[in-house]
Formats: structure tokens, C-alpha cells, sequence
């Protein structure tokens, strides 16, 4: 809306100075200047007129483009206006729900394979170990050195005079007891 404002306007200061010239040209001037007034007086007129009819012409095309898109926005296809028609967007009621996973009982539970630790019997002399059935208590067998025996690791240490003891089983016999940590080369990852 500017555009056409201004170019009304410069028509209007165009169209007043050429009034002011042909004014200015009248009979103070000699013949020859009179005529090179009145051609410059010519020229700013036809500029008016250039400005009004610019002026007219954008009021116009402002006027085609406002009418195109008020066509566009009620849905009509108009030839150079992009329109943008809403798309319905499907509902579903009520909504689809996704399925939940659910357990399957027939499956078997996996359980936790136990670690068997091992350790063998080792800096007896020969002599053996003494596999008792308490820490320091009563003698059960004794344990020929190089013996491969397990670990139970449900049972903590005990100290118990000045020595640790642990509760192993032997392979070999399947006995359980409590033998001395002093005498056993434990495997590693089993300490």
C-alpha cells in the first residue's frame, strides 16, 4: 500500500511544477526560453501521468492478488496461487491399542549356573591334609598331597588358631570338612 501512496504523491509534485513552470513561462520570457519551458513542462506532465498510472496499476495488482488468495482460502482453484486445502485427518475411535508382550509360562526359567571352584592339596611334606569336621575339630581323613578337591563357597572363612579354614569336598571320596587355607593351591578367579 506504500507504493501506490508514493508514487501518487511524486504525480502530484510532478503535476505542480509543471503548473509552476508553464506559470513562469508566460510573458516575462523571450520566445526561444518560453518554448524550452513549456518542453520541460511537457516532460514533467507526461512523468505525472506515468506515476499516476503506476500508482493505478499496483492498486490493481493488489487488488487481483487479494481476490486470488480469498478464492484460494474458500477452497476454489485458482490458476498461480498455491492453495492449502486441510486434510482430514482419520480418528479412530476408540483407539487401536498395541499388544502388550505376555510371558510365556511353557518356557523354563533360566537359573544361574553355580561356579565350582577348585584347588588342590599342595606343601604337605607328603604328610597330607587332615580334612576335620569343624574348624580345629575332630579328624575325618586325611588328604594325600596333589589331591583335587571343591571349594564350598556357600561357607565363609573361619580363623580359627591362627589358621584360616575352609570348607572344601573331595572329589575323589565326596566327603565334606573344614581344612587348613595354608595347604590348598587355590585356581585363580577362586580366592
Amino acid at each position: 500500500m506504500f507504493i501506490p501512496i508514493a508514487l501518487t504523491l511524486v504525480a502530484l509534485f510532478a503535476a505542480f511544477a509543471t503548473y509552476r513552470s508553464i506559470r513562469r513561462g508566460g510573458a516575462r520570457f523571450y520566445t526561444l526560453e518560453r518554448e524550452a519551458i513549456l518542453r520541460r513542462a511537457s516532460l514533467t506532465l507526461a512523468g505525472s501521468v506515468l506515476f499516476f498510472l503506476a500508482a493505478i496499476g499496483f492498486l490493481w495488482l493488489q487488488l487481483q492478488q487479494s481476490v486470488a488468495e480469498e478464492a484460494a482460502e474458500a477452497g476454489e482453484v485458482v490458476e498461480g496461487v498455491e492453495t492449502n486445502t486441510p486434510v482430514p485427518e482419520i480418528e479412530v475411535v476408540p483407539p487401536t491399542l498395541s499388544p502388550t508382550p505376555t510371558e510365556d509360562t511353557s518356557l523354563p526359567t533360566p537359573t544361574p549356573t553355580p561356579i565350582i571352584c577348585r584347588a588342590v592339596v599342595q606343601g604337605t611334606q607328603g604328610n597330607g591334609l587332615l580334612l576335620r569336621t569343624a574348624p580345629g575339630g575332630e579328624e575325618i581323613t586325611t588328604l594325600p598331597e596333589s589331591t583335587l578337591i571343591t571349594l564350598v563357597t556357600d561357607e565363609p572363612l573361619q580363623e580359627v588358631n591362627g589358621l584360616v579354614w575352609r570348607k572344601i569336598s573331595s572329589v575323589v571320596t565326596g566327603d565334606e570338612g573344614w581344612v587348613a587355607q595354608d595347604y590348598l593351591e587355590i585356581e585363580p578367579g577362586c580366592e
